[in-house]
C-alpha cells in the first residue's frame, strides 16, 4: 500500500489521533461501568441532544456493548500503530510504500469497523425513540467511523488489485523499511 501523503495523510492522522480520546473517554462508557461524573455528564448531554439510543443509560444492549469492547481491545491499539506509521513515514517519496503487515492490518481494521456500523446504523434508523432529525444528526456523527475505515480498505485493497507488488518496473524495492 502506498504511503499516504499530503491532505490524505493529514486527514487519516486527524481521524486516528482524534479517535483515541473519543474511544477512551466517550465510547468505552457503553462497555465499561466506572467513569468520572464529568465524562458521564458529557455523554448524557450528547444523548439528550442527539437522541443516540445506543449510548443512553442503561447500556443494556449486549450486542452494542460487545462491539464497543471490541473497539477498546482491538481498534484502540491499532489507532496508535496507525498514527505511528503515518507520522513516521510522513516525508516519504510518493512511490514509497507501507510495510505489507501494515497494509494487512489496515484491511482487517477497516473491514471490521465498517461491518460494525451496519447494525449500529440499522438500529438508529429504526428507532422509535428518535426523531428523524436526531437520526440524521446521529448517523452524521457516526459517518466518519464508516467512511474512513472503508477508504482505508479501498486504498489497501486497490493497491493489490491487478497483481501490484512492492517493486517498480526497474525491479527496485519501494517498501518502507521494516520497523
Amino acid at each position: 500500500m502506498r504511503a499516504f501523503t499530503g491532505r490524505l495523510r493529514i486527514a487519516f492522522l486527524a481521524f486516528f489521533i482524534s479517535h483515541i480520546p473519543i474511544t477512551i473517554s466517550i465510547d468505552a462508557q457503553a462497555a465499561l461501568p466506572l467513569y468520572p461524573q464529568a465524562l458521564r455528564d458529557l455523554v448524557a448531554w450528547y444523548c439528550s441532544v442527539s437522541g443516540d439510543v445506543l449510548m443512553m443509560e442503561p447500556h443494556n444492549k449486549v450486542w452494542f456493548s460487545s462491539i464497543v469492547l471490541g473497539e477498546v481491545m482491538l481498534q484502540l491499539p491499532f489507532f496508535f500503530v496507525a498514527v505511528h506509521m503515518m507520522y513516521k513515514h510522513g516525508d516519504v517519496a510518493k512511490s514509497a510504500r507501507y510495510p505489507r503487515w501494515f497494509q494487512k492490518a489496515c484491511l482487517v481494521y477497516g473491514s471490521h469497523v465498517a461491518t460494525t456500523l451496519i447494525p449500529i446504523n440499522g438500529t438508529l434508523l429504526v428507532s422509535s425513540e428518535m426523531s428523524p432529525i436526531q437520526k440524521m444528526v446521529t448517523i452524521t456523527i457516526y459517518s466518519p467511523y464508516w467512511i474512513f475505515p472503508l477508504l482505508l480498505v479501498w486504498y489497501a485493497w486497490e493497491d493489490d488489485a491487478g497483481g501490484a507488488n512492492d517493486k517498480t518496473p526497474n525491479n527496485q524495492d519501494t517498501r518502507l523499511k521494516k520497523e
